[in-house]
């Protein structure tokens, strides 16, 4: 009930009925005959004893949020790869305490290495190209440079006991590459090359013609 009712402004106004009422709501025993201003004054104290519960009740203070780290290990063997651009892959990945013990307490442990192969479409079961990346035991993460023209790519966790004993771990899903558009991928320094409207109101030419001015290097 909204102790605003119980202003004395409303019930000065109220009906006898609508006072009864609220007085039986607060569980005042009131007489059918009693004079109005009798039941008005019944349900004042009343407001005044609610508000004095209210004044004493103590403030609480807000809760202060609890900030926790997230774990720098799940204990699972795993590897996710994200692209960071179109030619940055961020692969991070885990190892569980157990599968690390026993592979790094092995006389032939050579180390961990991460193997990069890049396919020509999604369904392809031979790799056109990979090579490896070596790790150190407690490394977690680490950015790959995808080579031009790759369109899928798959990251596979492995460990080295031996050029014959190879372990497999664990690979990241097949994923797919941006691809440049044919204009851009035929884009050469002193060559003529035919580019839409929209390549050409976005000032690609001017921004390759400034770079092979400044950084020629890159495209040796």
């Amino acid at each position: 009930m909204e102790t605003s009712l119980l202003s004395r402004q409303y019930l000065e106004t109220a009906s006898t009925a609508d006072l009864l009422a609220l007085a039986d709501d607060y569980g005042l025993d009131i007489p059918n005959n009693l004079n109005r201003r009798f039941i008005i004054g019944e349900l004042l104290e009343v407001a005044e004893e609610l508000e004095e519960n209210l004044d004493d009740e103590p403030i609480q203070e807000a809760e202060t949020p609890e900030y926790t780290e997230l774990p720098r290990t799940y204990n699972e063997t795993q590897i996710c790869a994200i692209l960071r651009t179109p030619i940055w892959l961020f692969v991070y990945w885990d190892i569980s305490e157990s599968e690390q013990a026993m592979l790094t307490s092995d006389i032939d442990f050579n180390g961990f290495f991460l193997h990069a192969a890049f396919f020509n479409t999604k369904d392809d079961e031979k790799p056109s190209d990979s090579f490896d990346i070596k790790i150190g035991v407690d490394d977690r993460e680490q950015y790959v440079l995808i080579p031009s023209n790759k369109k899928f790519c798959e990251i596979s966790l492995n460990c080295d006991r031996g050029p014959l004993n190879l372990k497999f771990m664990a690979s990241t899903r097949r994923i797919a590459i941006p691809q440049e558009t044919p204009e851009m991928q035929n884009m050469q320094p002193g060559k003529q090359f035919n580019t839409n409207e929209q390549i050409k109101l976005s000032g690609i030419e001017y921004l390759f013609r400034d770079q092979y001015m400044n950084k020629k290097e890159i495209f040796s």
